[in-house]
């Protein structure tokens, strides 16, 4: 969509440009105005890059946000749509009715792809659901500091002090109604396809929050990088239940953490 809106701004501009200009007399001089919107459509790119990297300076890292930034969010949503338009990727989405409207939750899911959280930002914005991702990730030049701004965290799982950490604050962003959080419970995106075991620790979240925790399944995304010349790449995302937050809350973390693999699991056909 965003690459479609820079597109549409440019081929006016190149419109405007013909109508304009007096070296476009004839035919023969078509190609200046199809430059022109090359240039344009290269130029909203490069804009969008930098303005990203002068907003990334005013972001602190090392300090959990007191509220979402709007422009980050913004950011974050175009780079998950620009992702999405360039590779191709064409959703099929099911289960959507079963996300509840009215509250914060907190959403696991399996984890195929680096391409996994660029799709579900792109399908999840209404939600308003940010990260938590590895250090690595977060650690990125002007990346890191827009997804701070945007409300996503990093999770050391080496460090049980510093995990807990960014646990606790991921749960204060919920109960402060910041925005919903998601999570990859494996830790890693699985090489094989395979779904590897469960974090029981990621559902603290939730207990903490005292929110209900969306169980959903992601297909496709590892295909991407493979298929990136077809054109079209399939990836399904599935809500598969929803655990409310009472159940939540009486379960322990290595049961719901069983529960929502088992789920998963069953879905996925493994």
């Amino acid at each position: 969509m965003v690459l479609l809106i820079f597109f549409i701004i440019s081929a006016a501009a190149s419109v405007a440009f013909a109508l304009l200009s007096a070296g476009v007399n004839d035919f023969a001089d078509i190609w200046k105005p199809i430059v022109f919107c090359l240039c344009c459509f290269v130029g909203l790119v490069v804009i969008y890059l930098l303005i990203a990297a002068i907003v990334s300076m005013f972001i602190d890292k090392n300090r959990p946000i007191s509220r979402k930034s709007g422009i980050c969010s913004l950011f974050c949503y175009m780079a998950g749509s620009i992702v999405c338009s360039v590779t191709g990727i064409k959703p099929h989405l099911s289960g959507f009715e079963k996300i509840p409207g009215d509250k914060r939750f907190l959403l696991i899911s399996n984890h195929r792809s680096g391409y996994d959280p660029l799709f579900m930002l792109n399908i999840l914005r209404k939600y308003d659901v940010a990260f938590v991702s590895k250090p690595s990730n977060m650690a990125l030049p002007v990346v890191g500091s827009v997804a701070h701004g945007a409300g996503c965290l990093s999770l050391n799982r080496e460090n049980n002090r510093e995990a807990l950490k960014t646990i606790i604050t991921a749960s204060e962003y919920m109960l402060k109604d910041l925005c919903s959080m998601c999570i990859y419970p494996e830790g890693t995106r699985s090489k094989t396809g395979d779904l590897g075991p469960f974090h029981a620790g990621s559902f603290k979240i939730a207990q903490k929050a005292k929110a209900p925790v969306v169980i959903a399944a992601i297909r496709g995304t590892e295909k991407v990088k493979k298929g990136l010349l077809k054109g079209r790449n399939d990836v399904s995302f599935d809500v598969l239940d929803v655990i409310p937050e009472e159940k939540v809350c009486c379960l322990k973390t290595v049961e719901l953490a069983e529960y929502s693999r088992d789920i998963i699991l069953k879905h996925l056909g493994h």
